[in-house]
């Protein structure tokens, strides 16, 4: 069975390309216009390849293709169709796209699985207004359905706590969740592989920091009687740094967010108000860091500095079997490959937690991503659709689901 590359790069193209802008990338951002044309779009896609196409009350987007059993749990595939603003094409959409690509393969080669085969496209993924991996955490449950801030952004687009509680899945129903996405960094094309198996999805906390100082005049305070809340961030910031250098990779920290007040050029700064994010895939290296972190706060002088931890996500580990099943694939193709963690959160995070899960990257030219530079090859595109093929129609037949969902290595 053969992808169709000239029809996934043209679904992908057409999909993915609303919400485009001159010189600007792309913006689709979740339950904007341009995301609903493109959620419209897609369903008229899934039912033209046959699919049973329904839509749940956050707005995730699912197209079922029965199996020869119908009692059986569904094999779940798909990403996001959600982008961040002046992002790329492929971030999200290409899981979609490559996942309605299997079902049009199977359909034209008449290959019927004994599993429900189900494509998936979360909403709200990416994570600025609604703390990233909505979709995907409201129908596994990981998503607190009472949270205020949360109801409060969601009221504009007429989703209610109800329509959160309402759109959960019982769990065993899916067997297994399988998504291919672009690596969005460097490593597979800086050691030539070709394809990226996905081991672990990093753990996330971010922490809101607060640092005071003494607001005075610029002109008449002298240096020594100084007690500036901007240098006490750049010492703290530097630390942070240094910190990170020394727990090593896979951490990472960022500093993305810094706001000072009064913010005035004759002012001295009383007051700053500053991100950090620390990604790593063991949360106790994440633990270890940010117990650093406080201790050097508290040695910083002529400032009181407060740390609040505002989110915190574990990291997840992927199923081993599936990873074997996919290297075994790998291998009797002849095709480079790399078991890798994923420093991006994505939407296979979630459902990590309570069902086999699998996760395939292809490489990124110049690891872009989030940006209108994003960009993969077509080969690499095709190639990543027909390892996926071939992971889906393996796990169809080494899923056993009468007890459980457990996968039987080949």
């Amino acid at each position: 069975m053969n992808i169709n590359e000239e029809r996934l790069i043209k679904v992908i193209e057409e999909i993915g390309n609303i919400g485009a802008q001159p010189e600007n990338g792309i913006t689709r951002l979740a339950y904007s216009e341009e995301y609903s044309q493109a959620v419209a779009l897609l369903s008229r896609r899934m039912r033209e390849a046959g699919l049973e196409v329904r839509t749940d009350g956050i707005g995730n987007l699912y197209g079922l293709r029965r199996g020869k059993s119908d009692n059986l749990p569904v094999i779940l595939i798909g990403s996001h169709l959600d982008t961040v603003k002046n992002g790329g094409l492929y971030d999200g959409n290409l899981g979609v796209c490559a996942a309605l690509e299997l079902i049009r393969v199977m359909n034209e080669n008449d290959v019927w699985t004994k599993h429900p085969i189900e494509i998936v496209a979360f909403t709200a993924e990416e994570g600025d207004t609604y703390g990233g991996t909505f979709g995907s955490r409201v129908i596994t449950g990981l998503q607190d359905v009472d949270a205020a801030w949360l109801l409060e952004r969601l009221k504009d687009n007429g989703i209610t706590r109800q329509d959160m509680i309402d759109s959960k899945r019982d769990m065993s129903e899916i067997c297994a969740f399988l998504e291919l996405h672009i690596e969005q960094g460097g490593a597979l094309e800086m050691k030539r592989r070709r394809i990226g198996i996905v081991s672990g999805i990093a753990g996330i906390s971010r922490c809101h920091i607060t640092v005071r100082g003494e607001t005075n005049h610029a002109g008449t305070t002298p240096m020594a009687l100084r007690k500036d809340a901007l240098l006490a961030t750049a010492k703290l910031i530097n630390q942070i740094d240094i910190i990170s250098r020394q727990i090593g990779d896979p951490f990472v920290s960022t500093v993305g967010v810094l706001s000072l007040k009064p913010g005035f050029i004759n002012v001295i700064p009383g007051e700053v108000e500053m991100t950090l994010e620390m990604r790593d895939l063991e949360q106790s290296r994440i633990e270890d860091a940010l117990g650093r972190i406080r201790q050097t706060a508290s040695k910083i002088e002529n400032a009181e500095i407060e740390i609040e931890l505002a989110i915190e996500k574990p990291p997840v580990k992927t199923d081993e079997r599936i990873i074997e099943l996919m290297e075994y694939i790998c291998r009797e193709s002849a095709i480079s490959y790399q078991v890798m963690p994923s420093g991006a959160g994505h939407d296979a995070k979630a459902l990590a937690q309570f069902v086999p899960t699998g996760m395939l990257f292809i490489p990124s030219i110049g690891g872009k991503s989030h940006c209108k530079e994003e960009i993969s090859t077509s080969n690499d595109i095709v190639l990543g659709t027909e390892v996926l093929l071939k992971t889906v129609l393996a796990l169809d037949k080494v899923l056993v689901s009468d007890g459980g969902y457990i996968p039987v290595y080949l």
